[in-house]
């Protein structure tokens, strides 16, 4: 007898169809290039991205992970244009498949325009960029800090211009990286030693270049370095043309090297100009307020109190004894005024005028006794009569007065009042109160009204 062989399908675990799931859309779709738009960004705990990639009529998931994301110049964010690189993977845990990226490009602009503009607009939102923060910029420093790379022309430019516009004056120079990114931290560090070091002044410098090139002043811990520095800081960074975020957070910015040297010194020649100009002026106003005040000293003597001085004073003490005769006669006028009212109000006050108002006060006085004596009588009276007629009516609905017309009060064993015939039944005991005792019977039979 032959048998019939089947063959089975094979069955898959769940895990071993995603893992051969992932292995597939892991070789077919290696190092690929998606363009959409950002949704639902999430970076979990500042490291790992996650987000949807979007267009107008489908999404994929997409996860960025720290060690290629920590490279980004700008920030990813929810409705950003993007070009994302990388390859498709199946998260197994949950059967989803995602994009897992490598790099990501802004679409539209390059990625250190966009990097520029959200780090303005950030640090701008901070306060920043506030004029009531910036530091004053001393007219005279004793000394004048100066970061920029020894190598480049920029410091003879500065030197340049100091020596014409002033002959004396101290320069402190610290080398520094002002090439790329990796110069931040270097400019930071020069900041801290030339503030250390005690200079008036700080001025940050280099020449023109890309923007790749001056990448380096464009950077947050740059700005957090100038913006916590005690000591005025001017940026002059490339041509006039360049804005950098340094630029912006300095607490001054200078269109050129050359013209930051030219801010923290005075031109020697335009200072005696200027120096002689205000010396005429100030001879100019010294001598109108000279002259003036010589009008008034000549207008002051000619007057008569200074060439006759006695005749003012005869004058104030001719005034001065009229006063006091004034004085003298009001005051007996017055006296006299108040002694004659005085004598008038103590003949009034006479012991006779007072003996007869105390009399008509005490008839007076008496005849409220006597009103108040008879009004409280009609009262109690009143109040009697209306206690006797309340103690009569209760007197008449009292039991005792109800028995006493031979009226009983009927009570079953348990001391009920029994009010009905069908309260009790035939042979029952019953008591029976009367006005001058109790009866003990026993019910023989019931009689209804009109049985009787």
């Amino acid at each position: 007898m032959e048998e019939n062989s089947i063959s089975r399908p094979r069955i898959y675990s769940v895990s071993e169809l995603n893992s051969n799931i992932k292995k597939s859309l892991e070789q077919s779709f290696n190092n690929i290039w998606v363009e959409g738009e950002v949704s639902n960004f999430y970076f979990h705990n500042n490291r790992h991205m996650y987000f949807d990639l979007k267009d107008e009529y489908s999404k994929i998931k997409v996860v960025m992970f720290y060690q290629q994301n920590k490279n980004l110049l700008f920030d990813i964010a929810d409705g950003l244009h993007i070009l994302v690189n990388g390859y498709v993977s199946l998260y197994e845990k949950r059967g989803e498949y995602q994009v897992i990226a490598t790099d990501v490009k802004p679409v539209g602009k390059g990625a250190l325009i966009l990097a520029f503009e959200q780090l303005k607009e950030k640090l701008e939102k901070g306060g920043y960029f506030d004029p009531e923060i910036k530091k004053q910029i001393p007219l005279l420093p004793q000394k004048i800090g100066l970061a920029t790379s020894t190598g480049g022309a920029v410091i003879r430019d500065i030197i340049s211009v100091l020596n014409r516009r002033s002959g004396k004056y101290r320069l402190i120079i610290r080398n520094v990286n002002v090439q790329g990114p990796a110069s931040a931290e270097d400019v930071c560090e020069a900041i801290d030693d030339l503030s250390n070091y005690g200079v008036d002044v700080i001025i940050i410098a280099r020449g023109g270049g890309s923007l790749e090139d001056l990448w380096g002043f464009n950077t947050e811990i740059l700005a957090d370095k100038i913006i916590s520095c005690n000591t005025p800081i001017i940026s002059a960074i490339g041509h006039e043309t360049d804005y950098t975020i340094s630029d912006f957070v300095a607490d001054i910015r200078a269109a050129t090297p050359s013209v930051a040297a030219e801010m923290v010194t005075l031109d020697k020649t335009k200072a005696i100009e200027d120096i002689e100009k205000l010396k005429a002026k100030l001879n100019d106003i010294a001598g109108s307020i000279i002259k003036q005040n010589m009008r008034e000293l000549h207008y002051l003597v000619d007057r008569k109190v200074f060439r006759q001085p006695q005749s003012i004073l005869s004058q104030s003490w001719q005034l001065v004894d009229d006063y006091h005769l004034k004085l003298i006669t009001r005051t007996r006028e017055v006296t006299g005024s108040k002694s004659h009212k005085l004598s008038i109000a103590a003949g009034r006050l006479s012991y006779r005028s007072l003996t007869q108002k105390i009399d008509n006060l005490n008839l007076i006085l008496k005849g409220y006794h006597n009103r108040l004596e008879s009004s409280i009588s009609r009262i109690v009276k009143k109040k009697r009569n209306q206690v006797e007629l309340f103690l009569k009516s209760l007197q008449h609905n009292s039991p005792a007065y109800i028995l006493g017309k031979g009226f009983g009060i009927v009570y079953d064993e348990k001391k009920r009042v029994i009010r009905s015939i069908n309260q009790v039944q035939i042979g029952q005991r019953i008591k029976v109160t009367l006005s001058d005792g109790s009866l003990i019977s026993n019910v023989l039979k019931k009689l209804s009204e009109g049985q009787g």
